[in-house]
């Protein structure tokens, strides 16, 4: 796509379905509880791209200084970086997908732990702007899950601070190739997801012939940079997508991703586990989960739904709820070249921030058929804001896959 020509959401997710249907035919089926079969070359993710892992998660929020307040209050985050606002107008619409008329009013960037930062943003946006946050069942449904190494102490210090805790956790897993982890999700004020995942002694997919998911224990075990007892970093960014296949497909063929776990489907039929786990319609089937890597950072978590409430709308940038997922490449023109010639759905750039605490840093959009754009970032002389911060955001060349990664 040049930049220059833009085509609705709607419109390109059909189209890229279309495409990508027959790639994610049988051999990205697994059954229930397998991983998907014929990984992808590797080269794909770190060779021509240089990716070197998640760089942050972004969330468009309702009110940025109540989420900064909140991540700062409860969760012990940092905020060292704070830029903006950017003017409405052609340059913002170009770039992030947005209306002309809808300005970026701020951009606060979060450090919590020793693993990839989460991205605010305050957007203004006069043609109209969701204000509704998506369920997890949603098409835009997505949460984003720290590590802990302990998760009964960290569920803990969350019921003192008086944190939305579902009901049916903290909640193990012991059958299938997730077997070994342990997981509670909590809803934040404005009524996104926050998740603590802990897995002491591994999973069950775990054998020698794969290699595994990625894990902020891989940086060692210290709590670094946060309130909550034993909380290492961020694990994973869980997205709900319409369909899981195509979006794994996507991953695997465009960034290199391999997808080792796999998992589901899970449902109650006549109570309310899945309201009390995860806050979603009691009848609402998770028909599967994958959960990808893409070099060392955290992981992605797809998931497929059904429920008799689902939203399948779309959103963009600037709606509440709205979110993004960026990854750091080591040099930005060559991965932004070589994955607009394996996707062909960038948005406007690269754009190079020359001035400002966040000047040092370039960006790119890409659309996707999933819903969730996927951005590529990289600042190899690092930022403006570094000069005079107490402590900097986590970057993910500091990431030490010497310690397990495995081949990463």
């Amino acid at each position: 796509m040049s930049d220059d020509v833009r085509i609705p959401r709607r419109k390109f997710v059909t189209r890229s379905a279309a495409a990508l249907g027959a790639a994610a035919g049988a051999s990205l089926l697994g059954g229930a509880g397998t991983a998907a079969a014929a990984p992808p070359s590797p080269p794909a993710g770190r060779g021509q791209l240089g990716l070197v892992g998640c760089d942050h998660v972004g969330l468009t929020v309702p009110d940025i200084n109540e989420a900064i307040e909140w991540f700062e209050d409860v969760m012990g985050a940092v905020a060292p970086l704070t830029f903006g606002p950017l003017p409405a107008g052609p340059f913002v619409a170009s770039v992030v997908d947005v209306a002309e008329t809808t300005s970026i009013d701020q951009i606060t960037m979060l450090r919590i732990g020793h693993s990839a930062n989460i991205e605010l943003f305050k957007y203004t946006a006069p043609d109209g702007q969701r204000h509704d946050m998506p369920k997890n069942s949603d098409f835009t449904g997505h949460h984003v899950a720290f590590y802990v190494t302990d998760i009964d102490a960290a569920v803990e210090y969350m019921n003192s601070r008086g944190v939305t805790r579902m009901p049916a956790g903290p909640f193990t897993l012991t059958e299938g190739p997730p077997a070994g982890q342990t997981i509670q999700y909590f809803r934040t004020p404005w009524n996104s997801y926050i998740e603590f995942i802990s897995y002491p002694n591994g999973m069950a997919y775990e054998r020698p012939s794969v290699i595994p998911l990625w894990s902020p224990k891989l940086n060692g075990q210290a709590s670094e940079v946060t309130k909550v007892p034993g909380l290492l970093g961020i694990d994973h960014i869980g997205i709900t997508v319409p369909n899981i296949q195509i979006a794994a497909a996507w991953l695997e063929q465009n960034l290199g991703f391999t997808n080792p776990l796999t998992f589901g489907p899970f449902s109650d039929p006549t109570g309310n586990f899945m309201t009390e786990l995860v806050d979603v319609n009691p009848r609402a089937v998770l028909e599967q989960v994958r959960v990808l890597r893409g070099g060392n950072g955290p992981n992605l978590e797809l998931f497929q739904y059904t429920s008799p409430d689902q939203d399948r709308s779309f959103r963009i940038n600037s709606d509440w709820g709205a979110h993004h997922v960026a990854f750091y490449a080591r040099n930005i023109d060559k991965g932004v070249a070589a994955l607009q010639a394996r996707a062909g759905t960038k948005l406007f750039g690269p754009v190079a921030i020359t001035e400002g605490p966040a000047a040092g840093q370039s960006i790119n959009y890409f659309q996707t058929p999933f819903g969730t754009d996927i951005e590529l970032i990289s600042y190899p002389a690092g930022m403006a804001y570094e000069s005079g911060a107490a402590i900097d955001l986590w970057n993910p060349r500091e990431n030490h896959p010497a310690r397990g990664g495995r081949g990463h």
